[in-house]
């Protein structure tokens, strides 16, 4: 795995130009590997990853948004995030039943919540190409920033219920009541509030240099770990509004962008791990077939469960139908549905009723989508540009903010 890293970090301009991406390589890399060897997959060691893998992408995601530059443009992204996403998630919710209804209510929660956030990172060849409208792609950066931290509380309260339904122990790490909430609140508002003010403080009195404010920002999501969990209060709602609260506070993280850099980087080595073990599960998910079910709600999730309610959200806003079907198809689902996978294997074990489902489905999805979504980023990116340069869409070439750098691009 680590070989892997090095390699693809030596060589991923050239592999990118040629639409390879790190999630495909590492997918396939864990499909080899625990093909060709008798490796078990150690759940709670990926428990373990899963959980600071989402906790810092959540913070990262969150902190990158900046609320204050996104009220200067907040027409797509908003309306996806309220809109769409909703529609969609509940959209998915009712195909699961239809299709699965073995899961029940809390399994199909599950499920929906899982499958429905995006990821900007395997689309990063579009959300970084300067000849999609600006607006655009900060709309789709901006939707998968926020869509994950808006699904966690679905995830959470699902896997609660289901631990009930099942009888196991309900950790805290799953806990979505009134009271881990609320602590986790209190503990987002507080350590961020503080923690933008000393970096300000800090930069202001030259007490530290730029590296310093790197490790900073790395180190937070994870003493935001570390204090949610001793108090009691869910991790990843923490972390996220956390995340979102820092953004927002900091001035140095606003004008130095590079402050978050190891952030990132950390967010980057993570993805890859969980990308091997992904490639790994799937295997092990295939491998006594698959059914017909299953392979049409990835489909499902895939498109018409995701275009319609991007449709329905752009409404009255005067896009282009070219515009509505790229913002439609560019909705990948990776990282964050992988380890909502992750801990729900660990939480409810593999055993659960639900789990051969939901693990076929989630498996199927993603694989799907690191493929499909990594391949036609570029092409299809250049070909909306090519039609935006052709037509000048007044709509779509309003003026925007830059999308701030995404995940996953190393070779950039």
């Amino acid at each position: 795995m680590t070989g892997l890293a090095l390699l693809y970090a030596l060589a991923a301009r050239r592999l990118n130009a040629a639409n390879i991406t790190m999630p495909m390589l590492s997918v396939i890399a864990g499909m080899v590997v625990f093909s060709v060897t008798e490796l078990d997959i150690d759940t709670a060691a990926v428990h373990i990853v899963a959980e600071l893998t989402l906790v810092i992408v959540l913070f990262h995601d969150a902190s990158t948004v900046k609320l204050a530059r996104l009220r200067e443009d907040p027409g797509i992204s908003v309306r996806l995030l309220l809109i769409g996403f909703p529609l969609a998630l509940v959209a998915t919710f009712l195909v699961t039943r239809e299709l699965l209804p073995t899961m029940g209510v809390a399994g199909a929660w599950l499920l929906a919540g899982a499958v429905t956030p995006t990821d900007a990172g395997l689309g990063a060849p579009t959300i970084m190409n300067p000849k999609v409208p600006m607006r655009v792609r900060r709309g789709l950066n901006v939707e998968s920033g926020l869509n994950d931290g808006l699904a966690t509380p679905v995830v959470l309260m699902a896997l609660a219920a289901l631990a009930v339904e099942e009888g196991a122990p309900q950790s805290g790490i799953i806990a979505v009541g009134v009271v881990p909430v609320m602590l986790a609140l209190a503990v987002a508002v507080v350590v961020a509030l503080s923690s933008a003010w000393l970096m300000d403080r800090s930069r202001t009195h030259h007490f530290s240099g730029r590296r310093g404010r790197n490790i900073a920002t790395l180190v937070l999501p994870l003493f935001v770990f570390g204090l949610a969990d001793v108090l009691g209060a869910n991790v990843f709602i923490a972390a996220f509004v956390a995340g979102l609260i820092f953004g927002a506070a900091s001035v140095t993280l606003q004008e130095e962008e590079e402050t978050s850099q190891l952030l990132e980087v950390a967010a980057d080595l993570l993805g890859f791990v969980v990308w091997f073990f992904a490639g790994g599960i799937a295997l092990v998910v295939f491998e006594d077939g698959i059914a017909w079910e299953y392979l049409l709600l990835a489909l499902l999730v895939l498109t018409v469960l995701r275009i319609i309610p991007v449709f329905l959200s752009l409404i009255g806003t005067g896009f282009k139908w070219p515009t509505v079907a790229f913002l439609g198809w560019f909705g990948p689902r990776g990282l964050a549905t992988v380890v909502f996978g992750l801990l729900a294997l660990e939480e409810l074990g593999p055993d659960s009723p639900v789990m051969d489902s939901l693990s076929a489905v989630i498996g199927l999805t993603v694989v799907i989508s690191v493929f499909a979504h990594g391949i036609s980023a570029a092409p299809l990116s250049s070909m909306y540009g090519a039609w935006v340069a052709r037509t000048h869409p007044p709509i779509e070439r309003k003026p925007s903010v830059e999308p701030a750098q995404g995940r996953g691009r190393a070779g950039h």
